[in-house]
């Protein structure tokens, strides 16, 4: 169904490719519609993500223009000991402050949002959450009306549910794109946001330099093809902005390392099986990185920290735990993560970390739970670690190339477009690709 027009109205869309960074451009650019849109657009081919650099905590970042410490999505998933699958950061809830699309809310601004990071019950107009049904009595679409718009949810479903499998690649995305299609055309939203993780899934699961990447390479390529098209459909081009990015990248691992086991033996944390019962001090994973926590409930004493500080500097020296970093709580902050953790561990790719305790360290290849041959959320300052950023269209100098820029610094440029502000921004407005 077209959705045609007499007057056009702004419009801002912005599209997330998941874990494709920097390193992705040379071979996008060979590409048809990428290359037509990146020679076109202002860009930046070399964007520091946040720290940690995983997928929550930077989709915050890109709509507040904050660091995690400033936005309140410091992981992907909850503290939650006693659950072996902790519930994500998915609501709104959890975002300190205003955001982009909440501004634009505010101006009677229609907004659109499939599967964008922590969205979940806000007050997006047509909302696809990404949510997932992580209880017994759960089911997926249950869980998914019940944090978005239940009735554009289901309209949705039953046109495309077919496409879906899980969160299996790339059927997912495929659902996601031809429902971004579908509101395009239907309802034309002032505002739309879409996160395709096509290229991370299927770098967790590969690899970061896998044929199977270059297949979902392609496949955004075309599906970027179809969105400008229904784009275009609509008649409002010369007042839309749309703007393509990427998150964070990811490293190449082969060894996963579990701190807990560490505090474990240690006397710090008790459990049974990978369930943890209780702790002094945990470790909560972001992949590349990890936290120490105090339990708040059960204060350690000084001879309890003493004792952590001096194991993980004699763990730093041993190459088994894949200690790269220790920073402290305040030295996290600083960085942009949780200023209220005790330690923050940067890990030594190919190591990362997971939460489970019931061995100290094994190859990826042996893995039975959470394998993952790519993964992300090291310092984002690592050589070759980058992302991207272009935008074209409304507001935005065509063909501008700056040399670096800052994730968070996303969001402030954004709002200067579309005429709205966000509060103590972390990130700078990127002027020099404006002509507003």
């Amino acid at each position: 169904m077209k959705n045609n027009r007499r007057n056009p109205h702004q419009r801002l869309i912005m599209i997330s490719l998941d874990a494709v960074g920097a390193r992705d451009i040379p071979y996008l650019c060979t590409l048809p519609n990428f290359k037509r849109l990146w020679e076109r657009a202002a860009k930046c081919a070399h964007v520091q993500s946040v720290y940690p650099s995983i997928t929550y905590p930077a989709h915050v970042s890109i709509v507040t223009g904050k660091k995690p410490v400033h936005h309140g999505v410091v992981n992907n998933t909850c503290l939650q000991p006693k659950r072996p699958d902790p519930d994500w950061m998915w609501q709104r809830k959890f975002v300190k402050g205003t955001t982009l699309y909440d501004e634009a809310l505010k101006k009677g601004w229609k907004v659109a949002s499939l599967l964008w990071p922590v969205t979940a019950k806000s007050r997006v107009t047509y909302n696809l959450p990404e949510v997932f049904a992580n209880r017994p009595w759960q089911n997926q679409i249950m869980v998914s009306a019940l944090n978005g718009s239940a009735s554009y949810e289901l309209i949705l479903n039953h046109k495309f549910g077919h496409l879906r499998d899980g969160v299996r690649q790339p059927a997912l995305d495929n659902f996601v794109h031809a429902s971004a299609l579908y509101t395009i055309n239907r309802y034309n939203p002032d505002m739309m946001m879409i996160h395709f993780t096509d290229v991370d899934t299927n770098r967790h699961i590969y690899g970061v330099y896998h044929d199977k990447i270059t297949d979902a390479l392609n496949r955004h390529d075309k599906r970027l093809g179809e969105l400008m098209d229904a784009l275009e459909t609509t008649g409002d081009m010369d007042k839309t902005t749309v703007v393509i990015l990427g998150d964070h990248y990811q490293l190449q691992t082969e060894r996963v390392v579990y701190l807990n086991y560490l505090l474990k033996q240690e006397g710090f944390l008790k459990s049974q099986g990978d369930v943890i019962t209780d702790y002094t001090y945990i470790s909560k994973n972001c992949d590349g990185c990890t936290y120490i926590y105090e339990n708040p409930k059960n204060k350690p004493t000084r001879e309890d920290f003493e004792k952590l500080t001096n194991l993980l500097e004699k763990c730093k020296n041993d190459s088994i735990y894949g200690i790269d970093r220790i920073f402290t709580g305040k030295e996290a902050g600083e960085l942009g993560a949780d200023d209220t953790c005790v330690y923050l561990i940067e890990a030594k790719a190919p190591v990362f970390y997971l939460d489970a305790c019931h061995t100290l360290t094994e190859p990826v290849s042996q893995m039975k739970k959470g394998k993952m041959r790519g993964t992300h959320g090291y310092l984002p300052d690592k050589p070759g670690y980058e992302t991207f950023f272009m935008a074209f269209g409304y507001g935005i100098k065509e063909g501008v190339e700056i040399p670096s820029m800052h994730l968070y610094d996303e969001g402030p440029t954004l709002a200067k477009i579309i005429g709205v502000t966000l509060p103590d921004p972390d990130g700078k407005c990127l002027t020099e690709i404006l002509t507003i």
